[in-house]
């Protein structure tokens, strides 16, 4: 699974150990009463590519090509 930037940069600051930790620290973050996380959207985008994953999928960094 490719991760943009933004999205990885969520994950370093959210991963919790194991997928379900860190699924659920996400979730966490955005459910904070009287708060809109900053990153809501790569939250987002990171939550559903990270509920999508199943025994051996591999996460890496896609950089965009600089023009």
């Amino acid at each position: 699974m490719l991760l943009t930037v933004k999205e990885m940069e969520v994950l370093c600051i959210f991963h919790a150990g194991t997928l379900p930790a860190t699924i659920d620290l996400l979730r966490g973050a955005m459910t904070t009463p009287h708060q809109t996380h900053p990153r809501v959207a790569d939250i987002e985008t990171l939550l559903g590519k990270l509920s999508r994953m199943v025994d051996g999928d591999v996460v890496c960094l896609a950089f965009e090509v600089a023009k």
